[in-house]
């Protein structure tokens, strides 16, 4: 293995374990009142120089059969679909971070036309390392060999009476002997996505908390939510879990559109 080819490959095996370049915040709330916003980009780097650049597109959570969440992004935007990608800029959009360098992006809105409800955008922030001369300047080394890294965040702009809620529909569990997992099933109601917290509590026969697990959530038409709460080895006895799905949270992006609480209870026996 030839010397160049070595660093290039540790380079890149450091970089893949370690990205350098940070967004905050990952979400973005704007609205008529308030049109521009902000994202600040950070190269974490002491020593190299990274190139960022940022694009837009239409994108929001699904979710398979398994729970399991992803974002997608419809290869085709239909008329009907809420997307904010045609109005929203970022200034600037390519820019060179420089070792422990910051960017603040300003994002403006300028849309026209639009009937009240809320618009989605996935802003996507990708960075690779500028190309690095070598102690004896005598090669050029891409020290990414070309990877580049992306990093996606949520955008939304509110027109007019925006609401949202949520319909908790059905809610599954199992038991494995060392961890319960839930099934719960979610459906977006109102013009906005439902943006909040998912809060998994169980207790005993004495009504005496054994643990509670909280995570984020955010519903844009329907999702499938997997939950599961590590219990270890549970005595014989009769649980009750009960699972809250609220709009409770707090963003640095914005303010969180409130909406409704829903809870749905199920019970588990343990036999002997």
């Amino acid at each position: 293995m030839n010397k160049l080819f070595l660093i290039s490959l540790l380079l890149m095996i450091y970089l893949t374990a370690k990205g350098q370049v940070t967004v905050a915040p990952v979400t973005v709330h704007l609205s008529d009142a308030d049109r521009n916003g902000y994202i600040l980009v950070r190269n974490n780097s002491n020593s190299a120089s990274w190139e960022v650049s940022i694009d837009m597109k239409f994108g929001y959570p699904v979710s398979d059969s398994s729970g399991k969440t992803v974002i997608h992004f419809p290869d085709t935007e239909s008329e009907t679909d809420p997307s904010a990608v045609k109005f929203i800029s970022f200034y600037p959009r390519k820019f060179i971070l420089s070792p422990l360098g910051e960017q603040t992006v300003r994002i403006a809105a300028k849309p026209k036309n639009l009937k009240d409800g809320e618009y989605w955008g996935r802003p996507v922030i990708k960075s690779k390392q500028v190309a690095l001369n070598d102690s004896a300047g005598k090669e050029n080394i891409d020290a990414g060999l070309g990877v580049e890294f992306r990093s996606v965040i949520a955008l939304n702009y509110r027109r007019g009476k925006v609401s949202t809620g949520i319909n908790f529909s059905n809610l599954t569990c199992s038991y494995n002997g060392s961890k319960i997992i839930l099934f719960a099933e979610l459906k977006r109601e109102g013009n906005a996505a439902y943006i909040g917290n998912i809060v998994s509590t169980l207790t005993d026969e004495k009504s005496e908390v054994i643990k509670s697990v909280s995570q984020e959530i955010s519903v844009y038409y329907e999702l499938n939510k997997r939950v599961e709460i590590e219990t270890g080895k549970l005595a014989p006895g009769k649980y009750t879990i009960t699972v809250q799905v609220n709009t409770d949270r707090e963003e640095t992006g914005g303010n969180i559109l409130k909406g409704n609480t829903a809870e749905r209870t199920i019970f588990l026996t343990i036999e002997k």
